[in-house]
């Protein structure tokens, strides 16, 4: 998806086994779409995960808060321990 408002609209046209999101996007930032998500009962199971620059505790929270099932850090992303989130969260 292009931000976070197409991401919410693919949705609806098929089945995703997880959804992984920035928090700074146009439109729709990462965070309004995980509480999006997490207010329709369809999405409720949906592993979402949100690998931002935003390596603050109160980031952490505010994501937390939005209903998201990880958050990574761009800083300290490691593509191995992202897949294994990944496997875990599916």
């Amino acid at each position: 998806a292009v931000d976070g408002l197409d991401a919410h609209g693919k949705l609806g046209e098929r089945d995703f086994d997880a959804l992984v999101s920035d928090i700074r996007m146009p439109n729709m930032t990462g965070l309004e779409l995980t509480e999006r998500i997490r207010s329709d009962s369809r999405y409720e199971e949906l592993p979402i995960i949100l690998v931002t620059s935003l390596a603050a505790d109160e980031d952490r929270q505010r994501g937390a808060e939005a209903g998201a099932n990880a958050y990574i850090t761009k800083p300290a992303f490691d593509q191995t321990a992202f897949l294994d989130t990944l496997r875990r969260l599916i």
